[in-house]
């Protein structure tokens, strides 16, 4: 799905009129009633009572239309005006078309759907004294709470200004807006539906994730048919991180795992996956990998990626091994957690790999590896991930709600699946473990990471409808994983 900006979508509503192919006055029937037609096919309205929050634009506007369209399926609408009555063209027609709808200034009253049209896209200042008491309003009343494009006090920018309106959903029309994919803007969002309304749409930003396809098994297969990933990963004190991601790539269709396992965790190791591969090695004085370039050339044959660096931590020895392994890779690589924090120091390594790489850091890391602030990247993150991946030939992989996967040509896809539940220790791991699977398996590196970060956050779904977001874990994730 393409994803537009704030501009992006004006020029889309622009040319549209000047294209002939409908009015403004036209565009806004469209969208209104398109909104209703989401609320009533959610909801039952019929005898329910809804507030209409409309403000003095377009928006306001679209709000009109809702609220005459709930009128006729038999819900009880009030428009409430906090800010005055409508000014634009546009707005004003459908306001005087208004039915018998109650219209009222004051911020009072119970009802079970709340409808935000006060700002549209593209607000650019703090919201008023009164527009704030209008937000605050909206957010302390009862009922199901609907915001129409975007929700009021949100920028064109996915900022907040001063306020803004927390919607269980958001309908927006033509495209999906970037500003409701970032934080903050994002946490205030809840489901985003998208109509499209006949708006044509040429230029855009960036595109969501789809669902992926998997091509159906031949019969005459083998476990070498569908590779072979390998684990450069785990330390004493941290084998779990190593399971888990092993675990994940095995769920993920990987023909065969081969896991590198120091010494002193091959017992767990071996006991949760007896399926894997193990290659037991020697641990340093710190409990962690402590590898040469030649062992890890050896490692590499017979492999078809690899993944390097979970729970590897950060002893000299388990940063030179990372390092070693990077030199040494000719095969696909995703990096991960001690394996990003390894190169911190000097990201030019990146750049002289000679296979192609995949790093998934969390904003944490991410901070680390640019040298800004966690909330410099929270505050940017399509930016980031896009301007890094551009400087140092790396598919990005930005973990955090809506995961940005950043290719080094410049394209940025952005995933809608996944929920909170899933910020939970090991899930990090547990994507690792998909995209490399997904590499072993004969992915180009941009599909794999896409695919992965798609099936991970479906995954994480099913486990939070199945369990509730508290309770989750990652292993429940990899419980949920399927490729059918």
């Amino acid at each position: 799905m393409k994803v537009l900006t704030v501009p992006q979508i004006r020029v889309a509503e622009e040319n549209a009129v000047l294209n002939g192919i409908f009015s403004y006055s036209e565009m806004m029937k469209n969208a209104g009633t398109a909104a209703a037609r989401v609320i009533t096919e959610k909801y039952s309205v019929v005898g329910k009572r809804a507030a209409v929050v409309c403000g003095v634009g377009n928006n306001g506007g679209d709000g009109f239309v809702i609220a005459n369209e709930l009128s006729r399926r038999g819900c009880f609408v009030t428009v409430i005006t906090p800010l005055g009555l409508p000014r634009t063209v546009t707005a004003k027609e459908y306001f005087e078309f208004l039915p018998s709808v109650s219209v009222t200034d004051e911020l009072s009253g119970e009802y079970d759907f709340i409808i935000d049209a006060l700002f549209g896209i593209g607000l650019d200042r703090t919201v008023s004294s009164k527009a704030a008491d209008a937000v605050d309003w909206m957010n302390m009343s009862g009922g199901t709470k609907i915001a129409i494009d975007v929700p009021s006090g949100i920028t064109a920018d996915g900022n907040v200004a001063g306020r803004a309106f927390c919607a269980d959903i958001t309908v927006t029309f033509i495209a999906i807006k970037s500003c409701l994919l970032v934080p903050p803007a994002s946490d205030y969002t809840g489901q985003i539906v998208v109509k499209k309304i006949d708006v044509p749409v040429n230029d855009y930003e960036y595109l969501t994730i789809e669902q992926p396809t998997f091509k159906q098994r031949p019969k005459n297969s083998h476990k070498g048919s569908f590779g072979t990933a390998l684990l450069i990963a785990g330390s004493y004190g941290m084998c779990g991180a190593e399971i888990l991601s092993a675990r994940a790539a095995q769920k993920s269709g990987v023909g065969i795992v081969k896991a590198v396992v120091v010494d002193k965790n091959y017992t767990a190791f071996t006991s949760c996956l007896p399926e894997a591969v193990t290659i037991p090695v020697k641990s340093d004085v710190e409990g962690g990998l402590a590898l040469d370039t030649e062992h890890i050339k050896t490692l590499y044959n017979g492999a078809d990626a690899v993944l390097i660096g979970c729970g590897m931590g950060q002893s000299f020895s388990a940063k030179q091994t990372v390092i070693n392994a990077l030199k040494a890779a000719d095969l696909p690589v995703v990096l991960d957690a001690d394996g990003i924090n390894a190169v911190c120091f000097d990201i030019n390594i990146l750049r002289r790999t000679k296979a192609p790489v995949i790093i998934t850091p969390h904003p944490a890391e991410m901070a680390r590896l640019t040298g800004a602030t966690v909330r410099d990247i929270q505050s940017k993150r399509i930016e980031y991930a896009h301007n890094f991946s551009l400087a140092n030939g790396v598919i990005t992989v930005l973990k955090g709600a809506n995961t940005i996967v950043a290719s080094p040509d410049g394209r940025v896809f952005i995933n809608t699946t996944g929920n909170a539940g899933m910020a939970t220790a090991g899930s990090g791991d547990v994507l690792s473990g998909i995209i490399v699977s997904f590499l072993a398996q004969g992915m180009d590196p941009l599909s794999a990471a896409k695919a992965g970060v798609y099936l991970h956050g479906v995954s994480g779904d099913r486990a939070a409808t199945n369990l509730g977001m508290a309770s989750m874990t990652a292993s429940d994730i990899i419980a949920e994983l399927s490729l059918g």
